[in-house]
């Protein structure tokens, strides 16, 4: 009974195992590894296609969203970088390509490798390594963004919309905000110096042009009229008796020299060129062909507001088209931080004081301790400061006033400076004060406890006031970033050397005396009624024939 069952369950149950395997036909094999064989196919290109999609999904949508750097917890995406580096890049390759066309042959080398370099990295900007420049902008841009309401500022729409169509109108659309200004006084000092300023000017020039008369007459050159040496007023210019060149009475200006006025239309810049054949300029217009100068009418604010928009068209055309930035973008990552980063420096900037504590201070610059202590020793010894200042200060802006600073507040100067200046009493001399510039000898003439700034002295305070600001709120904010990023640089004069405070005193023009000597062997008398024509000193001597000289 058992048997029967289980020979109709298995009909091949009763069979030895040896017949039971010959009953699997070749075919049955064959069909059984190609449908494993389908199955592994399938599940590799299963596999593969996965892996596609994986590789397109991050290359496309999870690689531009990596955090490049971020700002207490908010993130700068590749994305955003890649857009605002194209576009830097194409401006910059615009600015070089129009100083390329100016300048002389043999700075061209530098500027065509400049040009390279950026047509290389548009190429592939979002492979090329990330500039620390560009990602240290976008994070300062941040950092400024996200300080906005301590400093009360806010930025709507409407403000990124006219903040655009100003930048790109011909004329400005609204009125300019006034700014806070110095005090009355400070601007009458400023008045003043300038009219010193200018008074000082004219007396150097005349002092140099009576010195390099005398100069000529010691050389035994008689007047320009009488040697057919051009005058001062045409130096350049050949004289009339030279063929093609202009006439005494004509009025085209000598090559590479401005004309003494210019027309309403003209640009006040001077043409200069290689003289042509016909005494004209090579490449600029003869005075013929020269097309009158047109006034060009003011555009309203209706023709401004147009031409605005034409040329943002062609901006966004040219830049934020290629570089894949939408209008949204570009007031997200450009107009809003230039936005707030312009009305903040204009709050810290007007909030500087017209008025503070100065001192009028000079000072002596050495080169080592050693030689500080020696001018200490010299002014304690009896030698006025001005004295030894013009004779060993390093200072050339100053050694020629005796070392005269002028007034100054606190904020001009470096620190040690400061600190040594601003903690002595007047009258009293500081000891050696070692700085960037080498060794100080302070001494303070005069301070004021509460003294108007001055407006040169104001601005220069102003200048800085961002940067430090900006410096300090880096310093305040969490900042990871996946490169080292550069540090803020001040905008400040002192870092090619020692520069005096606005308000010092503008030294003399040094002139060269001219020494009288006896006449060279050979020279004829000035006028033959026995004066002898003098000599500079280790001058070569006058030729005999006087119009042969230059």
């Amino acid at each position: 009974m058992m048997d029967r069952i289980r020979s109709r369950v298995r009909p091949d149950a009763g069979q030895p195992a040896i017949a039971r395997q010959r009953r699997t036909s070749r075919r049955e094999r064959e069909l059984r590894q190609r449908r494993l064989l389908y199955i592994g196919t399938g599940v590799v290109g299963v596999l593969a296609v996965l892996i596609l999609i994986g590789g397109a999904a991050y290359q496309y949508y999870f690689y531009p969203r990596q955090d490049l750097a971020s700002v207490n917890g908010k993130a700068i995406e590749r994305r955003d970088y890649w857009k605002v580096r194209n576009v830097q890049l194409r401006q910059q390759f615009a600015q070089i390509s129009q100083q390329y066309q100016f300048v002389p042959a043999d700075q061209q080398p530098e500027l065509q490798q400049r040009l390279t370099l950026i047509s290389e990295e548009l190429e592939d900007v979002e492979g090329a390594p990330v500039a620390s420049d560009t990602l240290a902008t976008m994070v300062d841009d941040l950092v400024v963004l996200q300080n906005m309401d301590e400093m009360g500022v806010t930025i709507s729409d409407e403000e990124m919309e006219q903040f655009i169509s100003e930048q790109f109108a011909p004329v400005p659309l609204t009125e300019p905000t006034a700014t806070t200004t110095s005090e009355p006084t400070a601007a009458a000092w400023a008045t003043q110096t300038s009219e010193a300023g200018l008074a000082a000017a004219t007396e150097s020039a005349e002092a140099s042009s009576a010195a390099a008369e005398q100069t000529a007459t010691a050389l035994g050159s008689p007047p320009a009229e009488t040697t057919g040496t051009p005058d001062a007023a045409s130096t350049g210019t050949p004289e009339a008796d030279v063929t093609g060149s202009p006439g005494a009475d004509e009025t085209e200006p000598a090559t590479g020299t401005a004309e003494a006025t210019t027309d309403a239309g003209a640009t006040g810049t001077p043409e200069t060129g290689t003289p042509d054949a016909e005494g004209s300029p090579a490449g600029s217009p003869t005075a013929e062909g020269s097309p009158s100068p047109t006034v060009t009418e003011t555009p309203n604010a209706e023709q401004a507001l147009s031409t605005s928009e034409a040329i943002y068209d062609q901006f966004e055309e040219n830049y934020l088209d290629e570089a894949d930035m939408s209008r949204d973008d570009y007031k997200r990552l450009i107009v809003k931080p230039s936005l707030a980063r312009q009305k903040i420096s204009t709050q810290l900037s007007d909030a500087v004081p017209t008025r503070a504590e100065q001192v009028h201070a000079v000072h002596i610059l050495v080169a080592s301790s050693d030689a500080a202590n020696e001018v200490i020793s010299r002014i304690n010894g009896g030698e006025e400061f001005a004295d030894v200042a013009r004779e060993v200060s390093t200072d050339t802006g100053t050694a020629g006033t005796g070392g005269d600073l002028g007034w100054f507040p606190r904020g001009i100067m470096v620190d040690a400076f400061e600190q040594s200046a601003f903690s002595i009493d007047v009258d009293q001399m500081s000891e050696p004060v070692q700085t960037e510039f080498g060794w100080h000898i302070i001494k303070v003439l005069e301070k004021e406890h509460d003294r108007p700034i001055a407006l040169p002295t104001r601005q220069q305070l102003q200048s800085g006031v961002f940067v430090d600001w900006l410096t300090e709120r880096r310093g305040e904010s969490d900042i990871e970033a996946d490169i080292a990023l550069p540090e803020l640089e001040q905008d400040t004069t002192q870092q090619d050397g020692f520069q005096a405070p606005p308000e010092a005193p503008i030294p003399p023009t040094p002139t060269v005396p001219v020494v009288p000597t006896t006449p060279a062997e050979g020279t004829p008398e000035a006028d033959g009624d026995g004066t002898t024509t003098p000599n500079v000193d280790e001058t070569p001597e006058a030729p005999s024939d006087a119009t042969s000289i230059p």
